[in-house]
């Protein structure tokens, strides 16, 4: 608890408190249970949330507008999907299914990369009127010259080739069981509408 006091505003220190707090329960929970490795995964993805806001925070801070290729890189986490999968996945009795989401597969790639980039489309021009980080759509347009349009149509290709890689994983024997693989297009889908509607 002792990185608390490096925490630069007072709100920051609660909520690094109370996210610790809860961390903790569920460790103690799932070790309980003998599914320690449960809460380790949840763990390790908040890890990488938390370090891509960082990033995007640093950028805002520098008005610096990354490339697409390294915004995406760091993008892919602060969709918040890798946290939502894992925690969403916590009820799971098998040690195997979280070896089968940390090795990270094609589907779940695709499906932070269509959390973030349908995010980028749907809310690029409020957060700029904000003065919040460059989007997705900023960084392709600085990236590839061009206008736009024509970035946020290059942007919606990748999300329905992001679409395409989901169900092709769909359709290939995996390692991972069909309810898995169902639950999370299951959450992907909630994004699509959520973003959409």
């Amino acid at each position: 608890m002792n990185d608390i006091d490096q925490l630069p505003a007072d709100y920051m220190k609660v909520l690094y408190r109370a996210i610790l707090n809860l961390f903790n329960e569920t460790e103690n929970d799932m070790g309980k249970q003998g599914r320690s490795y449960a809460s380790y995964y949840v763990k390790e993805e908040f890890k990488e949330l938390v370090r891509g806001y960082h990033a995007e925070a640093e950028w805002a801070d520098k008005c610096h507008v990354p490339t697409f290729d390294e915004y995406v890189r760091h993008g892919l986490a602060t969709s918040a999907y890798g946290v939502l999968k894992a925690a969403s996945f916590l009820g799971m009795e098998e040690g195997e299914e979280y070896e089968w989401l940390k090795s990270n597969p094609k589907i779940i790639k695709a499906g932070k990369m269509i959390g973030r980039l349908m995010n980028d489309i749907v809310d690029h021009e409020d957060e700029q009127k904000r003065g919040d980080c460059a989007s997705g759509v900023e960084c392709f347009i600085k990236q590839y010259d061009v206008s736009d349009k024509k970035a946020i149509e290059e942007i919606q290709k990748m999300v329905a080739n992001g679409w395409k890689d989901i169900n092709e994983d769909c359709m290939r024997p995996t390692n991972a069981p069909k309810v898995l693989l169902q639950h999370f297009v299951n959450l992907i889908r909630v994004t699509d509408v959520f973003l959409w509607e």
